[in-house]
């Protein structure tokens, strides 16, 4: 199995599949607070995009007919350029709706200046066409109209007027850097466009806000519900031996990890407090440990002493909480959100304890994309070699280490973008509150200054915290 490919298609479709996730969050809450999309794209904007399809959209004429515009229905100019131009459209009645067939509109070129040509004879002037002309200014003109056509069939009815109104379909279109993806609003920083993001109800623009981090935290939910599915979830009232000490009093004695602890001289062992008082009453003593190894009952004795370096007396093992099959999908989704949430708290509470010093620098670290792909790595190999020891009915869980990694770099994502900084989704949030306290809006042109500088200072961020990890490669081990 080769580890450092399996790495990459992991990183791409992880990173890239949490990008897309947060946009797609913000995607359908903005159509379902009827704001229009005008293009949600997988990768990064790149011109020339392949449009994978078109959703339906209408058109207002001003005698107040509705057209509608069915799926994929292509047209070689920007919707928005037939606002108050006349046009000609055949359509068919279905169900008293109107659906467009053909549309066709003239489309004046914009005023070129070409050099004027004199004739041989004096004050005599020829444009570019040939045609003689009464002056040097008539020249220089060359306005020409073009015939716009679209359609590839003609409609039983032919309507022609202004269009008054535009509201075209969401165009889905796939980028020749497919890496991650991007949700393009109408009017997203225009509040003077009619159905656009910036002119709609601050409610609804902090809905759509919101819905792309909260989406990233319900995939971190489902994430680690679906872990909980394959391995279990805890039962809190058995410990297990995650690790033995080498030449310790438990390695001598025949302990093994994975080993789950009974008893320890006759009394049952159900949790840390119950085996701390059984070691802490016997050191120097043999005390007879009954251990449940793989469905066998095994019987072990160890001797209980003191470790100078950590104050106690220990046995040598490290401890942990074994796994029993859940109950039912209710369970799953339970135990996923309580870990979410825990992973929430401890990353809210990590620069708390980067101050305290109760956390090592290079733990709180922030990565870039070298630093998640080393991560990942690290999460890939010890799947594979956990795998390799995994029994035949779950031969492809190698992946759950990876997965956790994703998980937690979802919830990051999310909560990154809820911070109050300009350019971010929780900037943006910031900018709505007063409008909501003192329904007073913030001046467009002062926002939109505000997140452009905050932009320029998250690439200058982004572009040193991925210089540094090359030159200052994580060393963090994940367990």
């Amino acid at each position: 199995m080769n580890e450092t490919l399996i790495t990459w298609i992991i990183f791409i479709l992880a990173f890239g599949g949490m990008v897309l996730v947060h946009e797609f969050g913000h995607f359908i809450v903005a159509r379902w607070c009827k704001i229009e999309v005008e293009e949600f794209g997988i990768g990064l904007p790149t011109p020339g995009a392949l449009t994978l399809w078109i959703n339906k959209g209408f058109l207002i004429l001003n005698n107040g007919k509705r057209i509608e515009i069915p799926y994929n229905f292509k047209i070689p100019l920007h919707w928005s350029e037939l606002l108050d131009k006349q046009a000609k459209i055949t359509v068919d009645e279905i169900r008293d709706r109107l659906v467009m067939r053909s549309i066709e509109v003239i489309k004046l070129q914009e005023q070129r200046q070409y050099p004027a040509r004199r004739s041989e004879f004096d004050n005599v002037y020829v444009d570019q066409k040939g045609n003689v002309v009464q002056s040097l200014e008539e020249a220089n003109q060359n306005v020409a109209d073009r015939v716009i056509k679209a359609g590839k069939r003609t409609g039983e009815m032919e309507l022609t007027d202004i269009v008054s109104e535009v509201h075209p379909g969401t165009r889905f279109t796939f980028n020749w850097l497919p890496f991650g993806g991007f949700v393009r609003p109408k009017g997203e920083n225009d509040p003077n466009v009619p159905g656009g993001l910036a002119a709609a109800n601050p409610w609804k623009r902090l809905a759509v806000l919101f819905a792309g981090p909260l989406m990233n935290l319900l995939t971190a939910v489902l994430i680690y519900s679906f872990i909980f599915s394959r391995v279990g979830v805890p039962d809190t009232n058995r410990v297990l031996v995650s690790s033995v000490t080498t030449d310790g009093p438990a390695a001598q004695a025949g302990f093994q990890p994975e080993d789950i602890f009974i008893s320890g001289n006759g009394q049952p062992i159900r949790n840390y407090d119950e085996l701390r008082l059984i070691v802490d009453a016997n050191e120097n003593k043999p005390v007879v440990f009954l251990v449940d190894r793989k469905g066998e009952q095994v019987e072990l004795t160890a001797v209980p002493q003191m470790n100078t370096e950590a104050g106690r007396i220990m046995i040598g093992v490290g401890l942990g909480i074994p796994f029993k099959p859940a109950g039912s999908p209710v369970e799953y989704l339970s135990l996923g959100s309580q870990y979410a949430y825990q992973n929430i708290r401890a990353l809210l509470s990590l620069p708390a304890q980067l101050i305290r010093g109760s956390l090592p620098a290079e733990q709180g670290r922030v990565v870039g994309l070298k630093g998640i792909y080393d991560i990942l790595g690290q999460s890939v190999s010890r799947g594979v070699e956990a795998s390799q020891a995994a029994p035949a009915s779950q031969p492809f869980d190698w992946y759950i280490p990876a997965l956790e990694i994703v998980g937690v770099l979802s919830i990051s994502l999310g909560v990154f973008n809820l911070f109050p900084f300009p350019a971010l989704d929780g900037g943006r949030i910031i900018f709505i509150l007063p409008e909501l306290i003192f329904r007073r809006r913030v001046s467009p042109q002062v926002e939109n200054l505000v997140h452009g500088m905050g932009m320029a200072f998250l690439l200058l961020l982004m572009i040193y915290i991925n210089v540094m990890d090359f030159v200052n490669p994580i060393s963090t081990t994940i367990p």
